[in-house]
């Protein structure tokens, strides 16, 4: 935003200015200075100089200097007030409260005899994060448990075949479930002990992020359902089979999250209930005294074609595996109406959720009003079965007369709806608003640890437990409103749509809690080829508790497609091709020798200095502008040396040596980075010049 003023010209010209000028004196001894100079003129009477001290009217003075003060400072605020103001009436809301996503694997007992249905929208309560308490969950999806469990997996690559137990794979030594090379008609097969798994299996593979390289942190490759290669034929397609004693059978995929095991994530197959345990084609029959191993059913996952930028890893196969998400559904609620003051006998316009917060776009609401038309028909024309539905807009601004839109205070869970100009009005009635359904929930209380701990609110039979491998992610907070404010002026320019690189990064930090921040390349990769008609998106997540680099996971670069590609209004152009890439990050380690003042206190000077450095360098609230790292920008020398200038105690700058990936760049030379990656602060060292040793960070 941009504030004029008439310049000191005599063309009278008007110059530009960012800083907002008070309107009021913010300082409680100017105010009593004002009214001060105004005592002669009109209370001549009241006594000044050394004698005021003991009259009332001067501390009738005082007292209203320390009043006025904090009135000052909210008059001062104009400018926060009318931005915030001029967002609301643009439909710009921010980022609203966001719930974490969570993979749950449900056991049973081995006693239950077939598979139990576990249904989408099953709650499940845990420990929340940083003390929220008791949190809700509930799944995404149907869930067919089986208590069935993996018993062998078999790897077969031309006429091998090697077997391994499910208790051999961990992140240290994954499986390679198409060999070092994959290639057509290669397959890594799964036995199944205990009942079969039908109607449907879930399947929870999680995959080890491919590395990007020497010096490099973070998964390379393309993530998550973007189409970043021209030819998508080169894509790897997976045929899933189960062995039949007539040979092998076809299943029909339902859900393949892991796009051919290029990530983690769940695969979904349809099984039918006659399948039968049988010994596996291609193992031995037994051990030298003749005991052939148990019969499994088994499921044969095999390479049909397409290839592999790496070879893919699997560190666990988990069945039973379903997605939950942080959030409660309300169902059928009676809407409380909040009369304005002043309304009088006027029609609500106004009600109020009974649970906060409401997750966006979630609200949906019904109006039961009787046919003014016939006095003795009470039954309701608008309902959930009939009319046209009540629809939830950013703003009504934009709505015309007869629209039947509303908005929704997220934080409060006020429901607000037109007044017959700006949306059409709800009709009068009495506990006429009803909400179908809505979520509460989200927040970073939802973001619960591994092994959490959850237990469902309803009876699932034969349940032995639930548990979580891995943590909840995208789970976050409302959008501070100092944030909004900064991103404000380019959510409205770009509408909702995402027509320039611009708009990409400033419309996905809503797409998930994850995101910190993102950069858009139009028209290229980021192994630096041109891609026409290609918008490539590289995510960086946001900063972690144990420290380590921002590397968002692949839930969030999931959630980031979803957002750009999906739902009802898709956010790209129409024929655009998307690449989400989760950032990549390489180690910057600085040498800093410097003098520092005789009477500082050495070790804090470091300190400072060490931390000064870090949050220069940092991808998220680094560089020149405090809104994160350019994207492959190189690390100046001279801007180093104003950086550690600047830190109070530091008296003068000796030299400054920059590591990248272990490589020194050389005393007073500026370092290049990797093209397409961010810096990511190591372990610094500072040497004090003088007679005092060196200090190691």
């Amino acid at each position: 935003m941009t504030w004029w003023r008439r310049g000191a010209g005599d063309d009278g010209d008007l110059p530009a200015v960012d800083e907002f000028p008070d309107l009021l004196a913010d300082d409680s001894r100017a105010a009593r200075a004002a009214v001060a100079a105004r005592i002669p003129a009109f209370t001549p009477d009241w006594s000044v100089g050394s004698a005021a001290a003991a009259d009332a009217g001067v501390a009738l003075v005082k007292a209203f200097g320390e009043q006025v003060r904090p009135v000052a400072q909210r008059a001062n605020r104009l400018r926060e007030k009318y931005a915030r103001e001029q967002l609301r009436i643009a439909g710009v809301t921010g980022r609203g409260q966001q719930p974490g996503t969570v993979l749950v694997v449900i056991t049973l007992l081995d006693t239950a005899p077939d598979s139990v249905r576990v249904p989408a929208g099953t709650q499940l309560t845990a420990t929340g994060a940083g003390g929220a308490g008791q949190v809700v969950f509930e799944t995404v999806r149907d869930l067919y448990a089986t208590p069935g469990r993996v018993g062998s997996l078999v790897m077969q690559a031309g006429t091998r075949a090697q077997q391994l137990t499910p208790a051999e794979l961990t992140p240290a030594t994954p499986l390679l479930p198409f060999g070092r090379q994959p290639r057509p008609g290669n397959a890594l097969w799964i036995g199944f002990a205990g009942p079969a798994p039908a109607p449907r299996l879930s399947l929870a593979v999680e995959v080890v992020p491919a590395t990007t390289g020497p010096g490099g942190i973070g998964p390379g490759g393309i993530v998550a359902g973007g189409v970043a290669d021209p030819a998508p034929a080169a894509e790897p397609v997976l045929g899933w089979e189960i062995l039949t004693a007539g040979g092998l059978a076809a299943v029909e995929v339902h859900a393949d999250d892991t796009r051919g095991l290029q990530q983690s994530g769940v695969v979904e197959l349809g099984i039918a209930p006659d399948w039968p345990p049988l010994p596996h084609p291609g193992l031995p029959a037994g051990p030298a005294t003749g005991a052939a191993p148990p019969p499994l059913r088994w499921l044969r996952c095999g390479l049909l074609l397409g290839r592999y930028p790496q070879p893919p890893q699997v560190a666990a196969i988990r069945p039973n595996a379903v997605l939950a998400d942080g959030a409660e559904t309300i169902r059928d609620e009676i809407l409380e109406a909040v009369q304005d003051p002043g309304a009088g006998a006027a029609p609500a316009r106004r009600f109020r959720l009974s649970r906060t917060p409401v997750l966006r776009r979630t609200v949906r609401l019904a109006v039961d009003a009787p046919d003014p038309g016939d006095l003795f028909d009470l039954a309701p024309t608008t309902s959930a079965d009939g009319g046209t539905p009540w629809v939830e807009v950013p703003t009504l601004a934009r709505s015309r007369p007869y629209d039947q839109h509303f908005v929704v205070d997220e934080a409060t869970g006020i429901v607000t709806f037109g007044d017959g100009q700006h949306g059409a009005a709800v009709p009068a009635g009495f506990r006429h608003v009803r909400a179908l359904s809505y979520r509460t929930g989200g927040g970073r209380g939802t973001a619960v640890q591994p092994e959490a701990g959850f237990v469902p609110r309803q009876t699932i039979p034969f349940l032995d437990r639930i548990s979580n491998p891995a943590g909840a992610s995208g789970a976050a907070d409302a959008e501070p409103v100092d944030q909004l404010m900064v991103r404000g002026p380019a959510l409205v320019r770009a509408r909702g749509r995402a027509v320039a690189a611009a708009d990409v990064e400033a419309l996905l930090p809503a797409a998930s809690g994850d995101i910190g921040r993102a950069v858009a390349i139009a028209g290229a990769d980021i192994d630096r080829s041109p891609r026409p008609g290609q918008v490539t998106v590289i995510v960086v997540g946001t900063p972690r508790a144990g420290g380590g680099p921002p590397v968002p996971s692949e839930g969030t670069l999931g959630a980031a497609v979803r957002f750009l590609l999906d739902g009802d209004e898709p956010r790209l152009p129409v024929g655009a091709r998307l690449a989400v890439r989760a950032a990549r990050f390489v180690t910057v380690q600085l040498e800093v020798a410097v003098r520092l003042d005789d009477d500082a206190d050495r070790p804090a000077v470091v300190l400072a200095m060490t931390r000064a450095l870090d949050g220069y360098l940092h991808p998220l609230t680094g560089g020149e502008d405090r809104r994160g790292w350019p994207l492959g920008e190189p690390v100046r020398y001279l801007r180093l040396v104003s950086v550690v200038a600047a830190v109070p105690g530091v008296a003068s700058v000796g030299r400054i040596n920059v590591v990248v990936g272990g490589r020194p760049a050389g005393p007073g030379r500026d370092a290049t980075l990797p093209p397409y990656t961010f810096p990511w602060p190591g372990r610094h060292v500072v040497v004090p010049l003088g007679p005092v040793g060196g200090a190691r960070r």
